[in-house]
């Protein structure tokens, strides 16, 4: 559903955090006169920018900060409208970028369009969502740009002090550091002054106590608080604090007054005026410009440890047993670079979604307390946060990660709650002691085996209802765990799953026929080639698969009916006024 509003100072920042935070896909447009400016969003996440405006677009913004020559920019546009392709294609074919260039294009563009709209003094917003795959090839390209910097760019583009106090609300409330991990863990650049105002946020200090223990101007403070409470790394708590008295010639007074609210300007719904009832422990890491210290309010809980790196491919050097491993004190760093270590990590979290009790996703014991659910979720969090992907090395693992991290929150939401968790509970079944224990663990193969049979058959009708993602999402961590008959079904599923993309036909046309290499009966697996082929429009091809399938099983009725429908379709051959080559034959010998 479309949401609209005026393009006031000051309101873009909430309209920006509710897209973030609400995980919306789709494209929100700026117009004012005969100007137009849009910023596409996919999952919360800022994919591309376009505009109306000429010297605003792609190609003149990266000759303009020096990414791109002229020369070079004339000769690429060429190809563009010669071919109809987009420019960032272009440029990559041509040698004169690469991806990673095109990826920090795309991010400088898009926060020259949206820096522009910041700087008008009126105009209108509408954001209209849209499908999924709304992004295109372009958006893949461009996930560096992060939805939390371009909040704190439009704070530090507000420049009338009121719309900054007004933001700020009430003063004398307490703030504390976000208790959503989606905002609390934002990969954002702050300058000094946002590390050093979020270094004295602890959750017992209200915003002007905050503001009254920092040797800065009070504007920069204000604007800093303001940034910070947009972007959602901080929040007001329910608790006041009454203004402190001030000691003056042997006498107290108040402290001074709120500022006066002196904006006359809407307030929008995404206004962050209004005290939210949520809580404030953990850290937040920071990435600044110019770092400075930062006194936490607790110390960061200890990071797990990484996965180890993948063994090599066997090979016949390998065939002799390896020599014991050194003690670990000797011995020598992994040659696997950290961010290999990331991905092994998160390829791991996303294969056990579907087969890791709730408890296991959270690394906790059945008996784990309500604090240390809590800091076990953040700490997990922190691990596998959305923007995790904004690293060029991880960007490839976008969708995983979004989907560890909805997995981690469905787990802290059902462990948090007293019933939740004792329902949960008893479908787990009771607690064995060490000695008596029969239960398989999460470990244990044959278990892991029953939990990925069972997430197969949901899979199963998943595609049933037109649920493809949730099917492949099910199959692709269930098919690696089982094997014999049940994994040529879930690969046939996910084959079929697959072949509703246009782009994922070709790995279905594979999978299949990776089934009938091993399984070469496998009625199911000739029916679902006959059925890419029919929708590619090759008959031959459909025909060949429909009749190996009746072959195998002779009153497969879809079959028949789709074998019959090729023959009535078949065209007849073209008529010739010239007799058979047979009579011809016959004529000469009479």
């Amino acid at each position: 559903m479309p949401f609209s509003g005026k393009v006031w100072e000051g309101v873009l920042p909430g309209v920006l955090r509710e897209l973030y935070v609400g995980r919306k896909t789709g494209v929100l447009a700026f117009s004012r006169t005969d100007e137009r400016r849009n910023v596409h969003f996919r999952g919360g996440h800022v994919i591309h920018a376009d505009t109306s405006v000429r010297e605003d677009r792609l190609g003149e913004v990266m000759v303009r900060n020096g990414l791109l020559s002229a020369d070079d920019l004339k000769k690429a546009r060429g190809f563009v409208l010669r071919d109809n392709r987009r420019l960032g294609e272009v440029l990559i074919d041509l040698g004169l970028l690469d991806q990673r260039g095109l990826e920090a294009a795309l991010k400088v563009h898009v926060s020259a369009v949206v820096a522009a709209v910041f700087a008008w003094p009126d105009g209108d917003y509408e954001f209209t969502e849209a499908p999924e795959q709304e992004g295109g090839d372009q958006g893949e390209a461009a996930l560096l740009a992060s939805t939390g910097d371009l909040i704190l760019q439009a704070t530090r583009a507000v420049k009338d002090p009121d719309v900054i106090r007004y933001n700020l609300g009430d003063i004398d409330r307490v703030l504390g550091l976000s208790s959503d991990p989606l905002l609390r863990f934002q990969n954002i650049a702050l300058t000094p002054a946002d590390g050093y105002v979020l270094s004295r946020i602890d959750g017992s200090l209200s915003a002007r106590e905050v503001m009254s223990l920092i040797p800065l101007e009070p504007e920069d403070v204000q604007r800093s608080l303001f940034g910070l409470l947009a972007a959602g790394m901080v929040e007001y708590q329910d608790a006041r604090r009454p203004a402190p008295e001030v000691a003056t010639g042997g006498r107290k007074k108040a402290g001074p007054a709120p500022p006066p609210l002196q904006v006359g300007r809407p307030a929008t719904p995404a206004g962050g005026d209004q005290p939210l009832d949520l809580s404030n422990d953990g850290v937040l890491p920071l990435i600044l410009d110019d770092p400075l210290p930062v006194v936490s309010p607790e110390p960061p809980p200890p990071r797990p440890a990484p996965p180890p790196p993948a063994p090599p491919p066997p090979s016949a050097a390998a065939a002799a047993p390896p020599p014991a491993a050194p003690p670990a004190a000797a011995r020598p760093a992994a040659p696997a670079s950290p961010a290999d270590a990331r991905r092994n990590e998160i390829v791991e979290a996303f294969l056990g979604l579907k087969t890791r009790t709730h408890y296991e996703m959270l690394g906790l014991q059945r008996d784990a307390n309500d604090s240390q659910i809590k800091e076990a979720y953040f700490r997990m969090a922190k691990r596998f946060h959305p923007d995790v992907h904004h690293d060029a090395a991880l960007s490839d693992l976008r969708d995983k990660l979004e989907a560890v991290f909805i997995r981690l929150g469905e787990a802290y939401e059902v462990l948090r709650n007293s019933l939740l968790r004792a329902s949960y509970e008893r479908q787990l079944g009771p607690v064995q002691g060490p000695a008596t224990q029969t239960a398989p663990t999460g470990d244990d193969p044959a278990h892991l085996a029953r939990m990925a049979e069972e997430s197969i058959l949901r899979a199963s009708k998943s595609v049933a209802e037109e649920k493809y993602w949730e099917a492949i999402q099910l199959l692709e961590t269930s098919i690696p765990r089982v094997d014999g008959r049940m994994k040529q079904v879930g690969r046939v599923l996910l084959a079929r799953a697959y072949a509703k993309n246009p782009n994922w036909v070709k790995p279905a046309e594979e999978l299949l026929q990776q089934v009938i290499h091993e399984d070469p009966r496998n009625v199911s697996a000739y029916f679902e080639l006959a059925q890419i082929y029919r929708a590619g429009g090759l008959r031959s091809r459909t025909a060949a698969m429909l009749n190996k399938v009746l072959d195998l099983e002779p009153e497969h009725p879809e079959a028949r009916n789709q074998l019959a429908a090729i023959d009535q379709d078949t065209p007849p051959p073209p008529p010739t006024s010239e007799p058979g080559l047979l009579k011809k034959l016959l004529r000469r010998k009479s």
